[in-house]
């Protein structure tokens, strides 16, 4: 399985969001130069992961985008199956394949997307992020200081 290039620029743009100071707003351009993605598929991603709840946008002069919640809240699972369309890994009715209605290819392929997504659900942003120090080296990003609890 592969994943589109939606889901991937999505998932580096919570790992960004994730790195930040806390409280701190980003910014889609700064998104979209740190990883040389388009600002405008940066924006449509965005927009994906606010209606999905994962960021926070505030409009404005001072505006920018932010966690929504907690690295530790934010499930791959979750990302991922909101991401993608992990509803049919193969259409065999587009292809009109003669083996359809006899294939159990299909049940093969959702037992092996239900284990995909069961390893990702083991996993959160907070997970991706754990050695902060290197990843905000390898982003040219200030290494947040954290409140202790």
């Amino acid at each position: 399985m592969q994943l589109t290039l939606f889901t991937d620029y999505a998932l580096r743009t919570l790992v960004y969001l994730a790195l930040q100071e806390p409280g701190r707003l980003a910014t889609i351009t700064e998104v979209a130069e740190t990883f040389q993605i388009s600002r405008n598929h940066v924006v449509k991603i965005v927009h994906q992961l606010g209606v999905k709840g994962y960021v926070e946008t505030v409009r404005g002069k001072h505006g920018g985008i932010r966690l929504a919640r907690q690295g530790e809240a934010i499930s791959l699972k979750d990302v991922v199956s909101d991401m993608e369309n992990l509803t049919c890994l193969m259409d065999c009715k587009r292809e009109a394949c003669l083996l359809t209605s006899g294939c159990r290819f299909q049940g093969i392929l959702r037992k092996a997307l239900r284990a995909f997504l069961d390893v990702l659900d083991e996993f959160t942003l907070a997970d991706l992020v754990k050695d902060e120090q290197r990843l905000c080296g390898l982003l040219n990003l200030p290494i947040p200081t954290r409140q202790l609890d």
